[in-house]
């Protein structure tokens, strides 16, 4: 990612971390830790174009479980949060084509830090409080690929920090006055930092791929259990 490109995302976070505070600061807030587990949706990362037979496939990361943990401070209205979740997902080769005897092809561990911004909206029920969630931050990638295809692309793989962006829907559910229920489906993008033009990787059976997009596309479903310091 550039350098312009970074200071922009900084900038922005900058200020929207800084109306965030004064929002908070300015009515009761409050102050909860959030431990949480979910389900990733994953997608592609490579569309095949061709091979033996002309025949065609793709290259993704399965759906995985995640987890991770939440320090969120909030007034009535909204707030805002650090959160921190992991989940690892094996790479495999969806629609396996003749000669090519496996569809796994390695594993990638993903860091995931965002700040989120929520706003919150007062439902009919006063234990039941519907928000809707931006947020910004980063993935750090751990791949892990089988020796057989390192061999044939002379590269291992590498560690990449990407930025990311995330929106989500959700509920939260007052259980009593220090621990809640929070639930919550969420939408995050990831820049991969590549165009799809830019890199061709072929396996080592002789079909070829290239990235299906610059931006990977991924859905969680997560719930958790809140507790409120203050």
């Amino acid at each position: 990612m550039s350098r312009l490109k970074l200071t922009w995302i900084a900038l922005a976070l900058t200020a929207a971390g800084s109306l965030a505070c004064i929002s908070v600061a300015g009515a009761q807030s409050k102050l909860e830790i959030n431990g949480f587990a979910g389900y990733n949706i994953a997608s592609d990362i490579y569309n095949g174009y061709g091979g033996v037979g002309n025949t065609t496939s793709h290259v993704g990361l399965d759906n995985s479980l995640l987890y991770g943990g939440r320090l969120t401070a909030s007034s009535p209205r909204g707030g805002f949060e650090f959160a921190y979740s992991r989940t690892g997902s094996d790479v495999t080769i969806q629609d396996p084509q003749p000669g090519q005897p496996r569809s796994n092809i390695g594993h990638v561990d993903i860091d995931m830090y965002d700040l989120n911004f929520l706003g919150y909206q007062p439902s009919g029920n006063p234990r039941v409080t519907p928000f809707g969630l931006i947020g910004f931050g980063w993935s750090v990638t751990h791949p892990t690929i089988d020796p057989d295809f390192i061999a044939t692309t002379k590269k291992n793989p590498e560690s990449n920090t990407l930025f990311n962006f995330n929106f989500a829907l959700g509920a939260k559910v007052e259980m009593s006055p220090k621990v809640g229920l929070r639930l919550e489906a969420r939408w995050r993008v990831t820049d991969t930092a590549i165009t799809t033009s830019s890199g061709i990787w072929c396996d080592p059976y002789g079909y070829c791929y290239s990235y299906a997009s610059d931006w990977y596309n991924s859905g969680e479903l997560i719930g958790g259990i809140t507790y409120a310091l203050r």
